[in-house]
């Protein structure tokens, strides 16, 4: 392969659409050259895959020109979500090093560059893109997983609305059967009840009826509890699965952001908005150190915002829901506004609100994707697609 060939390894992508597409199966590139035995190359690749991805599957291979050798290592993250948060986690770890970074090296340079693989890596005409080529990889947008894994979901849902439907019906049938043996068992305490004399055959039928009874319950409600623990442990794991992801996303933006506005970014939910405490106190004390006064004002409260055992919180019907919404009338709260005004008021109301969501326990302001040009959280898909916009850009 001609050294033009590779300074443009993989980048024969239509560029409108570099960045926006990758590699699916998720996969990681790590790439170092050497003009020498690349004995030590490969070492040093297969070092940093089992510092920052322990227990991934790898491919080494490589592409072989007249100056140097090309080396890449393969990093094989599956087809889950967590895949994706590791393909993207390359962003941070390899800051500064990535695809652009490698096609614009220079001779001699010997850094160990990493990215997540995408649209140009698949159609490359080296190594890289032959191997996944035959592997039987494809180039996909976060948002066409979503809307696959939403249909198989939807798939997924129907077919257990049937073993419900079933298991709803064979428990209505238990249910009959159980309602039988109750009936029974009543009619035979209230002849007894009413003095009347059970014959040895009755009594013994009394006894089966309980015991029955008693151990279709017992074994009903062993399965209900199963049931219920398997289904929390799912519900978890897929919340630390998608949690995971979007922190791992946070140090991707955190690691492109260079200051500015940014249309999608890191917000921190529960943080106190100092401007309007700076604002009141300007306001209120003009000539007497109001920066010092807003200062201390936030501390105070910020401290007042991790006391839990302050709840100033009431519960409403909201859509047919009780929900705790923010008590406007807490005796703290009034103090606030008629000190300070509506603005700082609702500053500390906006924090309690996020904190109510994001850490009720501990109260502790936690870091949250976001799309402040809507004022809403973002998708894990437009956080993905911003990412890659970016580095589209810089590269």
């Amino acid at each position: 392969m001609s050294r033009d060939d590779g300074d443009m390894l993989m980048a024969n992508a239509d560029p409108s659409n570099a960045g926006e597409l990758l590699v699916w199966p998720w996969t990681g590139v790590l790439a170092a050259t050497t003009t020498t035995d690349g004995g030590a190359t490969t070492t040093t690749l297969a070092s940093h895959a089992q510092r920052h991805f322990a227990g991934v599957a790898t491919t080494m291979l490589q592409d072989d020109e007249e100056e140097a050798n090309h080396h890449f290592l393969l990093l094989h993250f599956g087809k889950s979500w967590a895949g994706l948060r590791d393909a993207m986690s390359l962003g941070f770890h390899f800051a500064g090093a990535g695809r652009g970074e490698w096609r614009r090296r220079r001779p001699g340079d010997g850094r160990v560059f990493g990215w997540a693989a995408g649209e140009e890596d698949l159609l490359g005409n080296g190594a890289v893109g032959k191997f996944l080529r035959e592997s039987g990889a494809a180039a996909r947008s976060v948002e066409d997983v979503e809307k696959d894994e939403e249909r198989i979901a939807a798939t997924l849902g129907a077919e257990e609305m049937e073993v419900i439907n079933a298991k709803v019906v064979q428990l209505e049938k238990q249910l009959e059967q159980k309602e039988a043996l109750e009936s029974a068992i009543c009619l035979l305490n209230k002849r007894q009840q009413a003095g009347e004399n059970l014959r040895e055959e009755e009594r013994e039928h009394l006894c089966k009826l309980m015991s029955i009874l008693k151990e279709r319950l017992e074994k009903d409600h062993e399965t209900l509890m199963d049931a219920y623990v398997d289904l929390t442990k799912r519900d978890q794991l897929n919340r630390d699965e998608i949690q995971e992801t979007r922190q791992e996303l946070v140090k991707c933006l955190e690691s492109m952001m260079t200051g500015g506005c940014t249309a999608i970014g890191k917000k921190r939910m529960g943080q106190l908005d100092e401007k309007p405490f700076r604002y009141a106190c300007k306001r209120k004390n003009r000539d007497d150190d109001p920066e010092g006064k807003a200062a201390r004002l936030v501390s105070i409260w910020q401290e007042e915002l991790r006391n839990t055992s302050w709840h100033p919180f009431t519960t409403t019907l909201v859509d047919g829901e009780h929900m705790e919404v923010v008590d406007g009338d807490d005796p703290k709260l009034r103090q606030l506004r008629t000190e300070y005004g509506d603005s700082a008021c609702s500053s500390v109301k906006n924090a309690l609100r996020e904190l109510n969501e994001y850490s009720p326990q501990g109260r502790q302001a936690v870091d949250e994707l976001w799309n402040f040009r809507e004022g809403r959280k973002a998708t894990t898909a437009e956080v993905v697609k911003y990412i890659f916009e970016r580095m589209k850009t810089s590269s």
